[in-house]
C-alpha cells in the first residue's frame, strides 16, 4: 500500500513538471535595431564666376572709338536730315495755305489746291521716313558705346614682346610695322572716317538746297502766272525772286563746301595707302 501511494505522488509530480515545461515558451529572438535614415545634407548653390573685362590690343580700342564716333556722326546727319523733311512739310504746308486763299477768290483753279495737299502729304510722308532712319542710328550708337565702354573696362593689352628671329640668307628681312606707324594709322582712319561723315552731311545740304532752288523757283512762276492776271501788288513778285536768289547762293555755298571736303578725303586715303605699304 505503501509503495503504491509512493508510486502515485511520483506519477504527479512528473505531470506537473510536463505541465510546467509546456507553459513557459521561449524568449523571441531580441531584434538588432535599424540604423535611422540617414538625411542628406543641403546642397549650397553654385555661385556664378564673375565675368573678368577682356584686355583689347591699343589698336582694336582705337578701332572701337572710331566706331563709335563715326556711328554718332552719321546719327547727327539723320537729325539733320529729319529737320530739312520738317521744313519741307513747312513750306508746303504754306503753299497749301496761299493757294487755297487764291482759290476762295477763283485766282487759281482747284487742281493747283489738290496737288499742294498732295505735296503736304508727301512731305509728311518724308518726315517718318527720316524718323525711321534716325530711330536706326540712334540703335547703333547704343551698341557702340556698349562695346566701348565694355573694352574701356578691361583696359589696354600691353603689345606682345617680339623676339628677334635670324632670317635665312634666302629670306627677307621680316618687315616689323612700329607703334608709331599703328597710331598714325589709326589717327588718320579715325580723321578719314569724319571727314566722309562730313561729306555725306554736306550732300545732304546741297540736297536740301536744291529742293529749296525748286520750291522758290516754283512760287515764283507761280506768281509770275498770277501777275500775268493784274491782281497783285508791287513786291508780289520781288519776293518771290530774293527767294529764289537767297536758296541758289546757299546751293553754290554748299556744293563748294563739299567739293572741299572730298579734296581732303581723297589726300587722307592718299596719305593712308602710302604709310600702309
Amino acid at each position: 500500500m505503501r509503495r503504491m501511494m509512493i508510486a502515485a505522488t511520483a506519477c504527479v509530480l512528473v505531470a506537473g513538471l510536463v505541465a510546467t515545461a509546456e507553459d513557459v515558451k521561449p524568449a523571441a529572438p531580441v531584434q538588432p535595431a535599424l540604423p535611422k535614415a540617414i538625411q542628406p545634407k543641403a546642397v549650397q548653390p553654385v555661385q556664378p564666376l564673375p565675368i573678368r573685362p577682356i584686355a583689347v590690343t591699343a589698336l582694336k580700342m582705337a578701332q572701337l572709338e572710331e566706331d563709335f564716333e563715326t556711328v554718332e556722326a552719321h546719327r547727327d546727319v539723320k537729325k539733320a536730315h529729319v529737320k530739312a523733311a520738317e521744313v519741307g512739310v513747312r513750306v508746303a504746308e504754306i503753299n497749301l495755305d496761299r493757294l487755297s486763299r487764291l482759290a476762295s477768290s477763283n485766282a487759281v483753279a482747284k487742281e493747283e489746291v489738290e496737288k499742294a495737299k498732295l505735296d503736304v502729304d508727301l512731305a509728311k510722308a518724308q518726315v517718318e521716313i527720316r524718323m525711321a532712319e534716325l530711330k536706326e542710328s540712334e540703335v547703333k550708337v547704343k551698341h557702340a558705346k556698349k562695346r566701348l565702354d565694355d573694352a574701356k573696362l578691361g583696359g589696354v593689352r600691353p603689345p606682345p614682346i617680339i623676339r628677334p628671329v635670324e632670317p635665312k640668307a634666302v629670306d627677307p628681312l621680316p618687315q616689323v610695322r612700329f607703334a608709331a606707324d599703328e597710331k598714325e594709322i589709326a589717327e588718320l582712319k579715325a580723321k578719314l572716317a569724319k571727314m566722309l561723315v562730313a561729306v555725306d552731311k554736306a550732300t545732304a545740304d546741297v540736297k536740301r538746297t536744291a529742293d529749296l532752288v525748286k520750291v522758290a523757283e516754283t512760287e515764283l512762276a507761280k506768281r509770275k502766272d498770277i501777275a500775268m492776271r493784274g491782281r497783285v501788288t508791287a513786291d508780289f513778285i520781288a519776293t518771290a525772286e530774293a527767294k529764289v536768289k537767297e536758296a541758289k547762293d546757299a546751293q553754290e555755298k554748299a556744293t563748294k563746301e563739299r567739293k572741299m571736303l572730298e579734296v581732303e578725303v581723297a589726300a587722307l586715303q592718299k596719305k593712308l595707302k602710302e604709310i600702309e605699304k
